[in-house]
């Protein structure tokens, strides 16, 4: 008579001598194996621990286990070797992607101290940030990838977490600090619709109706010159950078005053002054005004201001208004900066003006870079007796700027208002 051995049986008492010794030496085993095992289902069952002790009675029992089993417990490690990781990780700082009021994608970034390894993640499993090692390639080719769906523009909102690294050594501050600041940047740079996303604004009266609040604007060229309103007040603006962490040495304070002042300063273009006192500039094809220096209007006309706004304001006189509209409006009696011409060997310049109502020009002579008041203009016939060489500077200039000057007197801006 043949005695047939099952194959299993081998793997079934190796599992019952284990778990007999599990059982005196893990009073947490004892207790799953009386109470818990086989009262719940397996499936359910989310514990990698007491996973292995259903493996373990499982295999002493019938010395194989199921694929579901099989399958449960990979998931659960894969899922433990997740919060390993996370765990070795301390987060640095998180980047969101924004269309409109939406986030499209959310980025953390993150500093192995260990490894002395850089990290980012941009999904979760279980609540638990999926971490990838980051060379410069993988984080430019996610940043690449980030498209809007409705418009052409995207907006960035990031925050530094200052206590997480706080603790670590002054030197991986450092290089954590330089790591978030070079991420931002790069995002920066490689996806245009962040570029498209720098708000407009114009030279507002009230500064508060334009600005909003975390989204970005430019008040000076360059990369470190995109700021964020972060605080808006009546009285004041605070601006924080747009592409590095925010602290109390890169904020920059304005008063409402110094604010419009700046917009005013980088968005409008002077073109011409009036004998009255005045500045003229324009913005999207509107007229701004604003006093020179020395003219006082009873505290208007500090800040570049629209003519419309002006015009409207129930606190400026009427006699004010009156004047503004019969000298600049009706008689057009200012002056348009036309050209200035250097004399060779000199720090002397030749400036040129036209009195826009008249047609005539004016010269005066600007030296050691200080632009000479309006009084000091005199008509262009006379420098032809008093400067001779400066005439003939004068006329050849005029010779090879005609068809420039042409083509610039059909664009003149004619100003139309309702009064």
């Amino acid at each position: 008579m043949k005695i047939k051995l099952d194959p299993r049986s081998p793997i079934k008492l190796f599992f019952k001598v284990r778990n007999l010794v599990s059982r005196f030496l893990d009073p947490s085993f004892n207790t799953f194996q009386k109470f818990e095992y086989k009262v719940d289902p397996t499936d359910d069952l989310n514990d990698l621990k007491k996973l292995r002790y259903v493996r373990n009675l499982e295999l002493a029992d019938s010395g194989f286990i199921n694929t579901a089993l099989k399958e449960q417990l990979t998931r659960l490690k894969h899922k433990d070797l997740l919060f390993q990781k996370d765990r070795t990780i301390i987060p640095v700082g998180r980047i969101t992607i924004l269309e409109g009021d939406t986030a499209l994608m959310s980025i953390l970034l993150g500093y192995c101290k260990s490894e002395s390894k850089k990290y980012l993640s941009y999904n979760k499993v279980n609540n638990c940030p999926v971490w990838y090692a980051n060379d410069n390639s993988e984080y430019v080719r996610l940043v690449e990838r980030i498209y809007p769906s409705r418009s052409d523009k995207l907006f960035m909102k990031h925050r530094y977490f200052h206590k997480d690294v706080a603790y670590l050594d002054k030197t991986i501050q450092k290089k954590s600090l330089a790591f978030f600041n070079t991420a931002l940047k790069t995002m920066y740079s490689r996806n245009k619709f962040l570029q498209n996303g720098i708000q407009s604004i114009a030279p507002p009266t009230d500064i508060t109706e334009q600005l909003s609040r975390g989204l970005p604007i430019r008040i000076e060229d360059g990369k470190n010159g995109i700021f964020v309103p972060t605080t808006i007040r009546k009285d004041y603006v605070i601006l924080a950078p747009y592409l590095a962490v925010s602290n109390d040495r890169n904020r920059v304070y304005f008063s409402t005053e110094e604010f419009r002042s700046l917009l005013g300063e980088k968005s409008i273009t002077p073109f011409a002054e009036t004998k009255i006192g005045l500045s003229l500039g324009t913005f999207n094809d509107k007229l701004f005004l604003k006093a020179t220096a020395g003219e006082n209007y009873g505290g208007t006309l500090k800040q570049w201001t629209a003519l419309d706004d002006f015009l409207n304001s129930k606190n400026i006189s009427k006699l004010l208004k009156y004047r503004i509209v019969n000298d600049v409006i009706k008689k057009k009696d200012f002056f348009v900066m036309t050209d200035d011409i250097p004399i060779q060997s000199t720090k002397t310049v030749l400036t040129i003006n036209k009195h826009y109502g008249s047609n005539k020009t004016f010269y005066a002579l600007m030296k050691n870079g200080r632009r000479p008041k309006l009084e000091a203009y005199r008509p262009i016939a006379s420098l032809k007796d008093n400067y001779p060489h400066y005439y003939a500077l004068y006329r050849a200039s005029r010779e090879r700027t005609i068809q420039s000057e042409t083509a610039r007197s059909h664009k003149q801006k004619a100003f139309k208002i309702s009064i």
